[in-house]
């Protein structure tokens, strides 16, 4: 069998990423049909067979709140790899929803502006999902995005609702908190609709 040469991994995994604490943990990527793919993350090491679509996936067992950790993600005799790091261990959020969530902090500078010069927290990070229309089949990766840590210059782009929801469980618990914003202003109720509710 000869090595990978193009192995991918999806756009949420990558740099800078919050991943969820004291659960089953997804993590997936694209390689060459039939290659072995090991995930090394805190002393452990996850095995996945790619299959014949090219997709592979393997389930971390993660522990307690924690990092920065790095995680290594290679091929056959290990001369594809991928190395992640700066990770943390804590709880993610999915934000979704409408102009109210979608609403970035950069529109309320003139309301929170002391907020937003105080922002710097490495343990509050945001995803920001790419607004893209695809009404035939679901996707596996995004057109673009990475992790960004809460700071005067980056929070900014931070979703207000979820920043501030963010803000409040960090004060209270003290665990790094992830944010994958999914909104979008006007979008109709159908497109947060199962589909089998849609058909009754």
């Amino acid at each position: 069998m000869q090595c990978l040469k193009k192995m991918r991994l999806p756009r949420l995994i990558g740099n800078g990423m919050i991943i969820q604490r004291n659960s089953s943990v997804k993590i997936w990527g694209w390689a060459t049909a039939g290659e072995v793919v090991s995930v090394r993350f805190k002393d452990q090491i996850y095995k996945g067979i790619t299959a014949n679509d090219g997709q592979w996936e393997v389930s971390l067992q993660t522990e307690n709140a924690g990092g920065p950790f790095e995680m290594i993600i290679e091929t056959c005799d290990g001369t594809e790899r991928i190395t992640i790091e700066n990770i943390l261990l804590g709880d993610v959020w999915l934000c979704s929803g409408q102009s109210n969530m979608e609403m970035k902090m950069a529109s309320l500078q003139h309301v929170f502006p002391d907020e937003i010069i105080h922002a710097g927290n490495d343990a509050i990070r945001q995803f920001q999902i790419p607004v893209a229309y695809d009404f035939e089949q679901p996707h596996a990766d995004v057109e673009s995005g990475s992790w960004e840590a809460a700071d005067a210059t980056s929070v900014l782009n931070f979703s207000a609702a979820a920043y501030f929801f963010a803000a409040k469980l960090y004060e209270q618990y003290r665990v790094p908190i992830g944010l994958i914003q999914a909104s979008l202003g006007g979008a109709p109720i159908e497109a947060f609709m199962s589909e089998d509710v849609l058909a009754e």
